[in-house]
C-alpha cells in the first residue's frame, strides 16, 4: 500500500499541475481542471456549474474561489481556520491556490454526481404502503423572485421576450453584478426610468426581475454558482420586469447581495 500521507500526496498533484499553469494570464482555474479532468466536455460541464469561465483573469478566478470560501464560512463555521489560511496564502502562490481549488471543484462535482445517480436509484421503501393509504399532501410551491442587475448589452438580448430557459437565465446570473432571491421584494424601493434599453449605453445597470415558480429552495441564496445549481430545471422562468436604473443609483440596493 503507498504509505504516503495526505499532506505529501496533495504536495504530488500539486506539483504536477503548477508547471502546467504557471506563467497563463487567463484561464489558470479552468486549465488546472482540465489538467486533472482530460477531457474537454467535462471540463466544460464542472467549470459551467461553478461559473468558472475558460478565459477569467486572476480576479475572476479568485472572485469564484472566494464566493466558495465565503459559502463555507457561512454554513460550516467550524472549518475558519482552514478558509481563512487559504485565503491568506493566496498572495504567497496563487498557481498553488488554483491547483488546490481545481482539486477541490472536480472532487465537488463528482461525489455530487454520484449522490444524485444514488438518489435516483434508492428504491422506495414506502412504495406498497403507500399504495395502501392515502396520498402524502403535496409539498406547497413558493413562486420566487430572481432581480438581478445586469449591463444593458446583455439586457438588450432580452428585451422582447417573457420567457427564459434555465441555460438563458443562468447566462443573466453570471452577468449580474447585484442578486436577490426573495418571495417578497417590492421593487419600488428602486430608482427605475423609461428609458428605452436599445438606446443608452451597454454599461448602463438595468434591473431584471424573474419570477421562477417552485424556487422554494433558493430563498436568500447568495452564492452565483450555488444558485445556478439549485435552480429548477423544468419551471417555468418568467420575466415580470425589465427596466433601466437611475445613472449612478444605489437606492434600494442595499438588499441585493454585490457579486
Amino acid at each position: 500500500m503507498a504509505n504516503d500521507n495526505p499532506k505529501n500526496l496533495y504536495d504530488k498533484v500539486c506539483n504536477n499541475i503548477l508547471p502546467k499553469i504557471r506563467g497563463r494570464q487567463k484561464g489558470r482555474l479552468y486549465n488546472a481542471i482540465e489538467i486533472i479532468v482530460e477531457e474537454k466536455t467535462k471540463t466544460a460541464e464542472i467549470c459551467d456549474y461553478f461559473g468558472i469561465k475558460p478565459h477569467a483573469n486572476k480576479d475572476d478566478d479568485q472572485q469564484v474561489i472566494n464566493d466558495w470560501v465565503d459559502s463555507l464560512l457561512e454554513k460550516y463555521p467550524p472549518i475558519k481556520f482552514v478558509a481563512t489560511t487559504l485565503i491568506h496564502h493566496q498572495g504567497e502562490n496563487m498557481e498553488w491556490i488554483f491547483a488546490s481549488a481545481a482539486l477541490t471543484f472536480v472532487g465537488l462535482f463528482f461525489y455530487k454526481q454520484n449522490l444524485d445517480k444514488k438518489q435516483q436509484n434508492k428504491p422506495n421503501r414506502n412504495t406498497l404502503l403507500e399504495e395502501t393509504t392515502d396520498q402524502p399532501i403535496p409539498r406547497s410551491r413558493i413562486s420566487v423572485d430572481l432581480c438581478l442587475v445586469i449591463p444593458a448589452s446583455i439586457a438588450i438580448n432580452f428585451g422582447h421576450t417573457s420567457t427564459l430557459s434555465v441555460s438563458q437565465l443562468k447566462h443573466l446570473i453570471d452577468n449580474a453584478s447585484y442578486l436577490l432571491c426573495t418571495d417578497n421584494f417590492d421593487d419600488q424601493v428602486l430608482d427605475l426610468t423609461e428609458d428605452d434599453i436599445t438606446t443608452v449605453s451597454e454599461q448602463r445597470e438595468v434591473y431584471v426581475r424573474i419570477r421562477i415558480a417552485n424556487g422554494e429552495q433558493i430563498i436568500g441564496e447568495k452564492v452565483p454558482y450555488i444558485l445556478k445549481g439549485n435552480l429548477p430545471s423544468s419551471e417555468k422562468l418568467t420575466i415580470q420586469k425589465l427596466a433601466c436604473l437611475e445613472y449612478l443609483s444605489v437606492s434600494g440596493l442595499e438588499k441585493f447581495n454585490r457579486i
